[in-house]
């Protein structure tokens, strides 16, 4: 993990769940300059074990990811006295409304369909996190 420079997010962790390496690059990309330390897993099952052995404020996860899925994920983590706590946010290609509803289903507090903008991401994030980044909305490029 690289060190982060202070911003809103400084303190938090986040843990980007994705089997596209590139995808969860490309979110580091936008959360570490805001202050947040990022980790990495490629699917539900490597998800669960950086879950349980580091401190996480908040997950991103993919839908379609192979060994276990992000519904999965998110399942096993509302089941975990210790991780049910955690504010997930599901973004995923998967559009469908039978899509979204699962995934609310499943329990994931937010739902986000990629590709989408840095700022977009950002503010998400940042309100599961109850932080506010300098004011900025979804439409806040800049931010």
């Amino acid at each position: 993990m690289s060190p982060t420079p202070a911003g809103p997010g400084d303190g938090h962790r986040a843990l980007i769940v994705d089997d596209s390496a590139a995808v969860r690059q490309s979110v580091r990309w936008i959360l570490e300059p805001a202050g947040l330390a990022v980790l990495e897993a490629p699917d539900g099952v490597a998800a669960l074990e950086v879950l349980r052995a580091e401190k996480v404020d908040v997950l991103i996860a993919d839908l379609n990811m192979p060994r276990m899925d992000g519904l999965e994920l998110i399942r096993a983590m509302r089941a975990d006295a210790k991780l049910k706590g955690i504010p997930v946010l599901m973004m995923t290609t998967e559009m469908r409304p039978q899509d979204v509803m699962k995934a609310y289903d499943a329990g994931a507090d937010m739902y986000l369909v990629k590709p989408s903008s840095p700022a977009v991401i950002r503010y998400k994030v940042f309100s599961l996190l109850g932080v506010r980044e300098g004011g900025a909305g979804p439409g806040a490029e800049g931010a």
